[in-house]
């Protein structure tokens, strides 16, 4: 090995190292130098059958991924809405791939040296306990509602629970959890949860107390439906159980996504169902449809699609409605017209007019030259010179 992990580790500013050390609640209190900190880092590190236990499932499956494809081996992927911890820390490297909407992304051979021997087994052992499954509902709540209030949150997470040792089981688990730390915000002296997919919260709770005053109330959802919601991290979308989710799906199947880039599409539809029903918004939302448009057999399957997309956004939890529906709290509906469709179409001719046309333009080239003052042998009305005399040099 030419380099080793407290070379990498050098190499970085001393703020990217004490937020590796702050993350996986190490930062001693008092800091000292660089040197001491990469020190301590670099020790952590040495044990990574402890460490990797702190990552979220979404980290350790791309670590899982890359180790997969061996050391400084690119793979390729879609890249998520918001950095991943891996990333942020620079266990990994990412470069831009020459495929559009793709990154690469290798691990440097320390790091793989490191954590390759470990890394299948911390995903199984978590698949197996429970963990996963708890990040996922913690996940999906805070996609569910936006920023939801911590005491909300827990009610939802706890809803089905019964026991005090299983309560206090489950605290310990949901408290310790690394979610907590990186979506937990304080606002107005309260405590509130927020999703990786809010860029700005407090606009957020805003617009609720502004334009939506009228929710009060937070609709609660089953730790159920949170999971659903929680999986397939970084692509979560909301719904996936619901008719209107299958056949969102089949849509999207149909169209020609499939594995990764189904969630990833599911994933933009979901999050573009959020935002108010406007013009630009609208085309957001309906971009996974309106993209191939061209491809598409008829206007009448695009407008099927079309469908089948707007359903599903009205039948999603909204943030803005802290966690309703549009169908079920008759706010944030969108709704298309058939002149909208048609602009998003762009223009659609019938058969019949199809043909009539290609009629025309088989005559373009079978009139008879007359003087040019004379009418048009098509039938325009015109005289040659300014119809089909105009073809002729």
């Amino acid at each position: 090995m030419l380099y080793s992990i407290a070379d990498i580790l050098n190499s970085r500013p001393r703020e990217e190292i004490e937020a590796a050390l702050d993350y996986f609640n190490e930062l001693p209190r008092k800091r000292g130098s660089k040197q001491n900190l990469v020190q301590l880092l670099a020790a952590y590190l040495s044990a990574p059958e402890v460490w990797l236990d702190k990552l979220m499932e979404q980290d350790l499956r791309m670590l899982q991924r890359i180790c997969n494809a061996g050391p400084g081996n690119e793979v390729e992927l879609i890249p998520s809405d918001y950095p991943l911890v891996v990333e942020v820390l620079h266990f990994v490297t990412r470069t831009e791939s020459d495929v559009e909407g793709y990154v690469r992304l290798s691990i440097p051979e320390p790091f793989y040296d490191l954590i390759a021997g470990h890394i299948n087994e911390v995903i199984a052992r978590k698949e197996l306990d429970g963990s996963f499954k708890l990040e996922r509902i913690i996940l999906g709540v805070v996609n569910i509602y936006g920023i939801v209030p911590l005491r909300t949150f827990v009610d939802c997470v706890f809803s089905e629970v019964d026991g005090l040792e299983q309560i206090h089981e489950l605290a310990r688990s949901v408290a310790g959890h690394p979610a907590l730390m990186l979506y937990q915000e304080e606002y107005k002296g309260e405590t509130y949860l927020v999703s990786p997919f809010v860029e700005n919260y407090e606009e957020l709770l805003r617009v609720r107390r502004v334009s939506y005053k009228q929710v009060r109330h937070y609709l609660r959802h089953t730790p159920e439906e949170a999971e659903r919601c929680g999986e397939h991290s970084p692509f979560c979308w909301a719904g996936a159980g619901s008719a209107e989710g299958h056949a969102l799906l089949d849509v999207l199947s149909a169209i020609g996504y499939e594995g990764e880039a189904l969630h990833a599409a599911a994933h933009t539809v979901w999050l573009n169902s959020q935002f108010e029903p406007d013009r630009k918004n609208m085309e957001m939302l309906l971009s996974v449809v309106t993209q191939v448009s061209d491809e598409l057999e008829s206007f009448g399957q695009f407008s099927e699609y079309v469908r089948v997309i707007i359903e599903y956004a009205n039948s999603v939890p909204k943030w803005n409605l802290k966690g309703h529906s549009a169908k079920g709290g008759g706010l944030m509906a969108y709704e298309v017209t058939e002149d909208q469709l048609e602009a998003l179409y762009g223009p659609v001719m019938s058969e019949k007019e199809s043909e009539e046309l290609m009629r025309f333009f088989e005559k373009v080239g079978k009139v008879h030259p007359v003087t040019p003052d004379e009418p048009c042998p098509c039938g325009s009305g015109l005289s040659y010179r300014f119809c089909h005399g105009r073809y002729c040099s």
